[in-house]
C-alpha cells in the first residue's frame, strides 16, 4: 500500500525502474570504466545519494521494509569506494575531496537520512560506528556529534550548537530537552519541517522530480532517544512505518 498519497503507484513505479537502471550503469562504470580516481570519486558520491533516493523512492511506494537492509548495506559500500578514491589521490589533489566530505547543509540532511533508516532498521552497532567514521566532521555541529554519541560514538568531540540553527535548530532542541518535553518538540519540529526543508512544491510539479516528503530526521531522533510519538503518529511528514518496524517485527 502506498505510503504517500500525493502521487500514484505509477509514476513511482516508473521512477524507481529509471533509478534503478541509472544505478547499474553507474555502479558498472566505477567497477570497470577507465576513469581516474578523481572522477571515480565523484561518481561514488553520487551513488551513495542515489541509492538513498531509491529507498525514499521506495519508502513512499509502500515497499516492504524488510528489503531495505539490503539497501543500507549498499550505501555503507558505496561510501567506502568513494573514501577509497578520495585516498588514493596523490597530495596535490586532496583538496578535490573536501566539498564532497565536509558538512554541509543538504549532507547533513542525506546523512540523518542515511542514519534514520540504518538504526530503525537495527544495522548493528558494527554498521554505525563505520558509518559515523566515514561522515566524521567531529565537533562541528552539535547535533549530528549528540546523535552520534547515543549510537555508541562515545569518544567523539562535541560541539555545543546546531551548526544549521534555521533548519534544525528545533530538532536539536528535542535531543537538549528534558525526556518530558521531547514529544511536543518533536511535533513542533514536524509542524515546521516543510517550510524549514524550503517548501519545495514538488508535488506540483509535472516531472519527475518528487519522492515523497518525510522528515526522517525526526524519525531517526524519536527511535534513537526513545520517544512517546502517540502524539503525531499520523502526521504527514513521519515516516512512522520505519520508526516502528522492529516492533512489528520482534
Amino acid at each position: 500500500m502506498l505510503r504517500d498519497t500525493l502521487r500514484n503507484k505509477e509514476y513511482f513505479d516508473e521512477n524507481i525502474t529509471f533509478c534503478e537502471e541509472c544505478l547499474s550503469e553507474d555502479i558498472e562504470e566505477v567497477k570497470v570504466g577507465s576513469f581516474v580516481d578523481k572522477v571515480k570519486m565523484k561518481k561514488s558520491f553520487r551513488l551513495v545519494n542515489d541509492i538513498l533516493n531509491l529507498a525514499h523512492q521506495k519508502y513512499s511506494r509502500g515497499d516492504a521494509l524488510a528489503e531495505f537492509e539490503s539497501y543500507a548495506f549498499k550505501v555503507l559500500e558505496y561510501r567506502q569506494w568513494q573514501k577509497h578514491y578520495a585516498d588514493a589521490l596523490p597530495e596535490n589533489e586532496q583538496v578535490a575531496r573536501i566539498g564532497l566530505e565536509e558538512i554541509r547543509e543538504d549532507y547533513l540532511e542525506d546523512w540523518l537520512r542515511w542514519l534514520a533508516f540504518a538504526y530503525c532498521l537495527g544495522m548493528g552497532q558494527d554498521y554505525y560506528q563505520q558509518v559515523l567514521e566515514l561522515i566524521a566532521n567531529q565537533g562541528q555541529d552539535g547535533l549530528l556529534d549528540n546523535i552520534a554519541v547515543a549510537m555508541g560514538d562515545k569518544g567523539r568531540a562535541v560541539a555545543k550548537s546546531a551548526l544549521f540553527k534555521k533548519r534544525f535548530g528545533k530538532l536539536f532542541k528535542v535531543i537538549e530537552a528534558e525526556p518530558v518535553y521531547k514529544s511536543a518538540l518533536v511535533k513542533v519540529y514536524l509542524d515546521a519541517w516543510y517550510t524549514l526543508y524550503g517548501s519545495l512544491d514538488t508535488h506540483l510539479l509535472d516531472n519527475d522530480a518528487y519522492n515523497g516528503y518525510w522528515c526522517w530526521g525526526a524519525a531517526l531522533v524519536v527511535k534513537l532517544y526513545n520517544i512517546d510519538d502517540s502524539s503525531f503518529i499520523d502526521h504527514e511528514y513521519y515516516p512512522k512505518d520505519l520508526v516502528h518496524w522492529q516492533d512489528n517485527n520482534k
